[in-house]
Protein backbone atom coordinates (compact mmCIF):
# COMPACT_ATOMS: atom_id res chain seq x y z
CA UNK A 1 0.00 0.00 0.00
CA UNK A 2 0.98 3.57 -1.10
CA UNK A 3 0.09 6.97 0.38
CA UNK A 4 0.06 10.02 -1.31
CA UNK A 5 -0.10 13.11 1.26
CA UNK A 6 -0.86 16.55 -0.12
CA UNK A 7 0.79 20.17 1.74
CA UNK A 8 -1.95 19.89 4.48
CA UNK A 9 -1.96 22.54 7.84
CA UNK A 10 -2.77 20.16 10.88
CA UNK A 11 -4.71 20.95 14.32
CA UNK A 12 -6.56 19.30 16.97
CA UNK A 13 -6.78 16.73 20.03
CA UNK A 14 -5.48 13.72 19.34
CA UNK A 15 -5.13 10.54 22.19
CA UNK A 16 -1.15 9.04 21.91
CA UNK A 17 -1.41 5.07 21.30
CA UNK A 18 0.11 2.63 23.91
CA UNK A 19 3.50 2.67 24.77
CA UNK A 20 5.26 0.17 22.91
CA UNK A 21 8.08 -0.64 24.99
CA UNK A 22 6.08 -0.52 27.93
CA UNK A 23 3.61 -2.97 26.81
CA UNK A 24 6.76 -5.22 25.54
CA UNK A 25 8.07 -5.11 29.01
CA UNK A 26 4.97 -5.27 30.94
CA UNK A 27 3.36 -8.23 29.70
CA UNK A 28 6.84 -10.09 29.76
CA UNK A 29 7.19 -9.35 33.50
CA UNK A 30 3.49 -10.66 34.09
CA UNK A 31 3.77 -13.41 32.04
CA UNK A 32 6.89 -14.35 34.86
CA UNK A 33 5.30 -13.17 38.09
CA UNK A 34 4.06 -15.32 40.38
CA UNK A 35 -0.12 -14.31 40.65
CA UNK A 36 -2.24 -13.26 37.81
CA UNK A 37 -1.53 -9.75 36.39
CA UNK A 38 -4.23 -7.89 34.37
CA UNK A 39 -2.74 -5.34 31.53
CA UNK A 40 -4.91 -2.46 30.43
CA UNK A 41 -4.42 -0.33 27.60
CA UNK A 42 -2.13 -2.48 25.62
CA UNK A 43 -0.55 -1.92 22.39
CA UNK A 44 -1.59 -4.02 19.68
CA UNK A 45 1.02 -3.32 16.64
CA UNK A 46 2.98 -6.23 14.79
CA UNK A 47 5.87 -5.86 17.39
CA UNK A 48 3.78 -6.32 20.77
CA UNK A 49 1.60 -9.56 18.93
CA UNK A 50 5.00 -11.25 18.44
CA UNK A 51 6.14 -10.78 21.61
CA UNK A 52 2.58 -12.20 23.25
CA UNK A 53 2.15 -14.95 20.85
CA UNK A 54 6.27 -16.12 21.92
CA UNK A 55 5.02 -16.04 25.35
CA UNK A 56 2.09 -17.98 24.94
CA UNK A 57 4.23 -20.74 22.58
CA UNK A 58 6.62 -20.45 25.83
CA UNK A 59 3.60 -21.67 28.08
CA UNK A 60 1.92 -18.01 29.24
CA UNK A 61 -1.71 -18.18 29.24
CA UNK A 62 -2.60 -14.73 28.12
CA UNK A 63 -6.16 -13.95 27.32
CA UNK A 64 -7.18 -10.75 25.21
CA UNK A 65 -10.77 -8.39 26.24
CA UNK A 66 -10.40 -5.43 23.76
CA UNK A 67 -7.26 -3.77 24.65
CA UNK A 68 -6.80 -5.41 28.30
CA UNK A 69 -4.76 -8.59 28.61
CA UNK A 70 -5.35 -10.70 31.47
CA UNK A 71 -2.09 -12.95 32.19
CA UNK A 72 -1.49 -15.66 34.50
CA UNK A 73 1.81 -15.88 35.79
CA UNK A 74 3.94 -18.26 35.42
CA UNK A 75 6.62 -17.29 37.97
CA UNK A 76 9.03 -18.46 35.77
CA UNK A 77 8.21 -22.06 34.53
CA UNK A 78 8.66 -22.33 31.39
CA UNK A 79 7.86 -24.94 28.57
CA UNK A 80 9.93 -25.31 25.27
CA UNK A 81 8.03 -24.78 22.16
CA UNK A 82 7.48 -27.64 19.66
CA UNK A 83 7.95 -24.87 16.88
CA UNK A 84 10.04 -22.00 16.28
CA UNK A 85 8.90 -19.00 17.80
CA UNK A 86 8.83 -16.30 14.45
CA UNK A 87 9.05 -12.30 15.90
CA UNK A 88 9.13 -10.81 12.58
CA UNK A 89 11.10 -7.76 12.35
CA UNK A 90 10.88 -7.32 15.63
CA UNK A 91 14.02 -6.65 17.45
CA UNK A 92 13.10 -5.71 20.88
CA UNK A 93 11.23 -8.77 21.08
CA UNK A 94 14.06 -10.85 19.87
CA UNK A 95 16.36 -9.95 22.58
CA UNK A 96 13.80 -10.08 25.52
CA UNK A 97 12.14 -13.49 23.95
CA UNK A 98 16.15 -15.02 23.94
CA UNK A 99 16.67 -14.21 27.21
CA UNK A 100 12.68 -15.61 28.36
CA UNK A 101 13.54 -18.63 26.42
CA UNK A 102 16.81 -19.34 28.51
CA UNK A 103 14.68 -19.96 31.67
CA UNK A 104 12.93 -23.02 29.37
CA UNK A 105 13.79 -26.19 29.46
CA UNK A 106 15.09 -27.32 26.44
CA UNK A 107 15.87 -25.97 23.03
CA UNK A 108 13.92 -22.93 21.84
CA UNK A 109 14.30 -21.79 18.27
CA UNK A 110 13.98 -17.93 17.34
CA UNK A 111 13.74 -16.55 14.21
CA UNK A 112 12.33 -13.50 11.67
CA UNK A 113 12.19 -11.74 8.94
CA UNK A 114 15.65 -11.51 6.91
CA UNK A 115 16.59 -8.27 8.47
CA UNK A 116 15.99 -9.62 11.84
CA UNK A 117 18.54 -12.14 11.28
CA UNK A 118 21.32 -9.89 10.42
CA UNK A 119 20.91 -8.08 13.42
CA UNK A 120 23.62 -8.25 16.40
CA UNK A 121 22.95 -10.88 19.52
CA UNK A 122 25.73 -12.30 19.74
CA UNK A 123 26.96 -10.08 23.02
CA UNK A 124 23.58 -11.43 24.69
CA UNK A 125 24.10 -14.96 23.86
CA UNK A 126 27.83 -14.75 25.36
CA UNK A 127 26.30 -12.85 28.64
CA UNK A 128 23.27 -15.47 28.53
CA UNK A 129 26.61 -18.57 29.00
CA UNK A 130 26.91 -16.11 32.63
CA UNK A 131 23.51 -16.24 33.73
CA UNK A 132 24.14 -18.01 36.77
CA UNK A 133 27.56 -16.21 37.94
CA UNK A 134 27.41 -13.48 40.55
CA UNK A 135 28.02 -10.82 38.14
CA UNK A 136 27.73 -10.67 33.90
CA UNK A 137 29.59 -7.97 31.94
CA UNK A 138 28.22 -6.49 28.88
CA UNK A 139 28.89 -4.34 26.07
CA UNK A 140 26.71 -1.42 26.43
CA UNK A 141 27.68 0.20 23.46
CA UNK A 142 25.63 -1.96 20.60
CA UNK A 143 22.11 -2.09 22.08
CA UNK A 144 20.62 -1.23 25.48
CA UNK A 145 18.23 -4.16 24.69
CA UNK A 146 20.80 -6.90 25.79
CA UNK A 147 20.58 -4.76 29.35
CA UNK A 148 17.22 -4.81 29.25
CA UNK A 149 16.85 -8.35 28.57
CA UNK A 150 19.36 -9.68 31.08
CA UNK A 151 17.91 -7.52 33.50
CA UNK A 152 13.64 -8.93 32.77
CA UNK A 153 15.45 -12.70 34.11
CA UNK A 154 18.16 -11.76 36.73
CA UNK A 155 15.35 -12.44 39.18
CA UNK A 156 15.96 -15.99 37.98
CA UNK A 157 19.00 -16.46 38.67
CA UNK A 158 20.70 -19.00 41.02
CA UNK A 159 22.73 -16.27 42.64
CA UNK A 160 21.85 -12.40 43.56
CA UNK A 161 22.93 -11.31 39.94
CA UNK A 162 25.00 -7.56 39.12
CA UNK A 163 25.43 -6.50 35.65
CA UNK A 164 28.36 -4.29 34.81
CA UNK A 165 28.38 -2.23 31.43
CA UNK A 166 31.23 -2.07 29.49
CA UNK A 167 31.51 1.12 27.29
CA UNK A 168 29.25 4.10 26.95
CA UNK A 169 25.67 2.96 27.30
CA UNK A 170 23.53 3.62 24.13
CA UNK A 171 19.72 4.28 24.45
CA UNK A 172 19.87 4.79 28.68
CA UNK A 173 16.34 5.93 28.87
CA UNK A 174 15.00 2.31 27.75
CA UNK A 175 17.22 1.01 30.63
CA UNK A 176 15.82 3.53 33.26
CA UNK A 177 12.31 2.36 31.47
CA UNK A 178 12.84 -1.21 31.91
CA UNK A 179 13.80 -1.12 35.50
CA UNK A 180 10.79 1.62 36.61
CA UNK A 181 7.87 -1.73 34.39
CA UNK A 182 10.35 -4.56 36.98
CA UNK A 183 9.59 -2.25 39.70
CA UNK A 184 5.76 -2.17 39.22
CA UNK A 185 6.09 -5.86 39.56
CA UNK A 186 8.30 -5.97 42.59
CA UNK A 187 11.42 -6.03 41.66
CA UNK A 188 14.19 -3.28 41.97
CA UNK A 189 17.68 -2.95 40.87
CA UNK A 190 19.46 0.34 41.18
CA UNK A 191 21.58 1.43 38.45
CA UNK A 192 25.06 2.79 39.99
CA UNK A 193 27.17 5.25 38.61
CA UNK A 194 25.98 4.71 35.48
CA UNK A 195 27.65 1.14 34.92
CA UNK A 196 27.00 -1.29 37.47
CA UNK A 197 23.12 -2.67 38.11
CA UNK A 198 22.59 -4.14 41.58
CA UNK A 199 19.20 -5.35 43.06
CA UNK A 200 17.87 -3.51 46.15
CA UNK A 201 17.54 -7.20 47.70
CA UNK A 202 18.14 -10.57 47.44
CA UNK A 203 15.30 -12.96 45.91
CA UNK A 204 12.96 -10.59 44.88
CA UNK A 205 10.65 -12.17 42.87
CA UNK A 206 7.78 -10.49 40.22
CA UNK A 207 4.40 -10.11 41.55
CA UNK A 208 0.87 -10.04 39.35
CA UNK A 209 -0.89 -7.14 39.37
CA UNK A 210 -3.38 -4.56 37.81
CA UNK A 211 -1.30 -2.76 35.21
CA UNK A 212 -2.29 0.49 33.03
CA UNK A 213 -0.10 1.14 29.75
CA UNK A 214 0.72 5.15 29.48
CA UNK A 215 0.79 6.80 26.18
CA UNK A 216 3.96 6.55 23.46
CA UNK A 217 6.24 9.49 23.30
CA UNK A 218 7.97 8.16 20.36
CA UNK A 219 4.63 8.25 18.39
CA UNK A 220 3.36 11.59 20.08
CA UNK A 221 6.69 13.25 18.55
CA UNK A 222 5.46 12.88 15.04
CA UNK A 223 2.60 15.66 16.17
CA UNK A 224 4.60 17.68 17.77
CA UNK A 225 7.14 17.78 14.64
CA UNK A 226 3.80 18.31 12.60
CA UNK A 227 2.91 21.10 14.80
CA UNK A 228 5.80 22.49 14.14
CA UNK A 229 6.03 22.80 10.43
CA UNK A 230 3.02 23.06 9.54
CA UNK A 231 2.05 25.64 12.09
CA UNK A 232 -0.55 23.99 13.40
CA UNK A 233 -1.81 23.15 17.04
CA UNK A 234 -2.28 20.01 18.51
CA UNK A 235 -2.71 18.54 22.05
CA UNK A 236 -1.51 15.23 23.10
CA UNK A 237 -3.77 13.20 25.60
CA UNK A 238 -2.59 10.39 27.53
CA UNK A 239 0.53 11.71 28.35
CA UNK A 240 2.09 11.28 31.32
CA UNK A 241 4.52 14.28 32.18
CA UNK A 242 6.56 12.08 34.97
CA UNK A 243 7.12 8.95 32.73
CA UNK A 244 10.24 7.23 32.29
CA UNK A 245 10.66 6.93 28.87
CA UNK A 246 13.26 9.42 27.09
CA UNK A 247 11.91 10.35 24.11
CA UNK A 248 9.26 12.88 26.56
CA UNK A 249 12.55 15.23 25.30
CA UNK A 250 11.52 15.60 22.25
CA UNK A 251 10.35 19.22 22.51
CA UNK A 252 13.22 20.53 24.53
CA UNK A 253 15.29 18.56 21.72
CA UNK A 254 13.28 21.16 18.81
CA UNK A 255 14.71 24.16 20.60
CA UNK A 256 17.93 22.74 19.99
CA UNK A 257 17.55 22.47 15.87
CA UNK A 258 20.10 24.67 14.29
CA UNK A 259 23.23 23.69 16.52
CA UNK A 260 24.71 20.15 17.23
CA UNK A 261 22.61 18.04 18.99
CA UNK A 262 23.28 14.45 20.60
CA UNK A 263 20.67 11.25 20.41
CA UNK A 264 22.80 8.87 21.87
CA UNK A 265 19.70 8.21 24.38
CA UNK A 266 17.01 9.01 22.03
CA UNK A 267 17.35 6.81 18.61
CA UNK A 268 13.28 6.48 17.71
CA UNK A 269 13.20 10.21 16.99
CA UNK A 270 16.20 11.14 15.48
CA UNK A 271 14.24 10.90 12.23
CA UNK A 272 11.39 12.84 13.16
CA UNK A 273 13.90 15.56 14.47
CA UNK A 274 16.02 15.22 11.08
CA UNK A 275 12.76 16.13 9.46
CA UNK A 276 11.98 19.36 11.78
CA UNK A 277 15.87 20.08 10.91
CA UNK A 278 15.13 19.72 7.22
CA UNK A 279 12.12 22.65 7.46
CA UNK A 280 14.41 24.97 9.82
CA UNK A 281 17.58 27.50 8.65
CA UNK A 282 20.34 26.83 9.59
CA UNK A 283 22.59 23.91 9.95
CA UNK A 284 21.80 21.10 12.44
CA UNK A 285 24.20 18.39 13.11
CA UNK A 286 22.81 15.00 14.72
CA UNK A 287 25.21 13.13 16.47
CA UNK A 288 26.33 10.20 18.85
CA UNK A 289 24.11 7.83 16.50
CA UNK A 290 26.32 5.13 15.17
CA UNK A 291 23.70 2.33 16.55
CA UNK A 292 21.27 3.64 13.98
CA UNK A 293 22.71 1.61 11.62
CA UNK A 294 21.43 -2.04 12.96
CA UNK A 295 17.50 -0.98 13.31
CA UNK A 296 15.05 -1.82 11.03
CA UNK A 297 17.48 -0.81 8.46
CA UNK A 298 20.43 1.59 8.49
CA UNK A 299 18.24 5.06 9.79
CA UNK A 300 21.72 7.13 9.21
CA UNK A 301 22.14 6.31 5.15
CA UNK A 302 18.24 5.95 4.88
CA UNK A 303 17.79 9.24 6.37
CA UNK A 304 20.09 11.19 4.22
CA UNK A 305 19.10 9.68 1.21
CA UNK A 306 15.39 10.15 1.14
CA UNK A 307 16.05 13.82 2.38
CA UNK A 308 18.25 14.50 -0.39
CA UNK A 309 15.30 13.28 -2.87
CA UNK A 310 13.69 16.36 -1.19
CA UNK A 311 15.76 18.45 -2.54
CA UNK A 312 17.51 18.65 1.08
CA UNK A 313 21.77 18.72 1.49
CA UNK A 314 22.33 15.96 4.07
CA UNK A 315 25.86 14.63 4.81
CA UNK A 316 25.97 11.15 6.55
CA UNK A 317 28.71 9.81 8.56
CA UNK A 318 29.46 6.79 10.85
CA UNK A 319 27.76 8.59 13.37
CA UNK A 320 26.20 12.07 12.41
CA UNK A 321 23.48 13.47 10.12
CA UNK A 322 24.69 17.20 8.97
CA UNK A 323 21.25 18.63 7.58
CA UNK A 324 21.23 21.86 6.12
CA UNK A 325 18.02 23.28 6.42
CA UNK A 326 15.74 24.08 3.15
CA UNK A 327 12.24 24.01 1.40
CA UNK A 328 12.03 20.19 1.17
CA UNK A 329 9.79 19.24 -1.76
CA UNK A 330 7.55 16.26 -2.46
CA UNK A 331 9.00 12.78 -3.35
CA UNK A 332 8.25 9.27 -3.62
CA UNK A 333 10.35 7.97 -0.53
CA UNK A 334 11.12 4.65 0.34
CA UNK A 335 10.59 3.48 3.86
CA UNK A 336 13.11 0.42 4.04
CA UNK A 337 10.62 -1.75 5.70
CA UNK A 338 11.05 0.55 9.01
CA UNK A 339 8.11 2.09 10.62
CA UNK A 340 9.93 5.41 11.72
CA UNK A 341 10.67 5.57 8.28
CA UNK A 342 7.18 5.59 7.27
CA UNK A 343 5.90 8.12 10.00
CA UNK A 344 8.41 10.74 9.93
CA UNK A 345 8.38 11.06 6.25
CA UNK A 346 4.70 11.27 6.33
CA UNK A 347 5.36 14.71 8.56
CA UNK A 348 7.47 15.82 6.14
CA UNK A 349 5.23 15.54 3.41
CA UNK A 350 2.47 17.95 5.26
CA UNK A 351 4.48 20.81 4.56
CA UNK A 352 6.71 19.90 1.72
CA UNK A 353 5.87 21.92 -1.75
CA UNK A 354 3.98 19.48 -3.60
CA UNK A 355 2.94 15.78 -3.40
CA UNK A 356 4.84 13.15 -1.55
CA UNK A 357 4.15 9.19 -1.55
CA UNK A 358 5.05 7.49 0.97
CA UNK A 359 5.73 3.77 -0.29
CA UNK A 360 4.57 0.77 2.16
CA UNK A 361 3.20 2.58 4.35
CA UNK A 362 1.55 -0.25 6.38
CA UNK A 363 5.01 -1.12 7.94
CA UNK A 364 3.57 1.67 10.51
CA UNK A 365 2.27 -1.60 11.92
CA UNK A 366 4.66 -2.45 13.79
CA UNK A 367 4.16 0.00 16.39
CA UNK A 368 1.46 2.40 15.11
CA UNK A 369 -1.37 0.95 13.22
CA UNK A 370 -3.54 3.72 13.42
CA UNK A 371 -1.09 6.56 12.36
CA UNK A 372 -2.72 7.49 9.09
CA UNK A 373 -6.40 7.06 10.84
CA UNK A 374 -5.16 9.98 13.17
CA UNK A 375 -3.13 11.92 10.83
CA UNK A 376 -6.44 12.58 8.75
CA UNK A 377 -8.46 13.12 11.62
CA UNK A 378 -6.17 15.87 12.68
CA UNK A 379 -7.04 17.29 8.64
CA UNK A 380 -4.14 15.54 6.85
CA UNK A 381 -5.15 15.32 3.02
CA UNK A 382 -4.13 11.60 2.09
CA UNK A 383 -4.92 9.39 -0.23
CA UNK A 384 -4.30 5.58 -0.73
CA UNK A 385 -3.04 4.60 -3.98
Amino acid sequence: MNIKIYPSKISGVINAPPSKSITHRAIIAAALAHGTSVIKNVLFSDDTKYTIHALQQLGVEIEQNKTTLTIYGTGGKLIAPKKPLYVGNSGSTLRMITAIASLAKGETIITGEKRLQKRPIQDLLDALKQINTSIITIDGSKSSQYITALLLIAPFAKNTLEIIIKGDLRSKPYVLLTLDVMKSFGVSFHLRGGNLLTPLEKNQKYKGRKYTVEGDFSSAAYFFAAAAITKGKITVKNLNKNSAQGDKNFLNLLQKIGSTVDMNDYPDIVQTLAVVAAFTKGKTTITNINHLKDKETNRISATAKELRKMGIAVKATNDKLIIQGGIPKGAVINTYNDHRMAMSFAVAGLAAMGETIIQNAEVVNKSYPNFWKDLQNLGAKIEVI
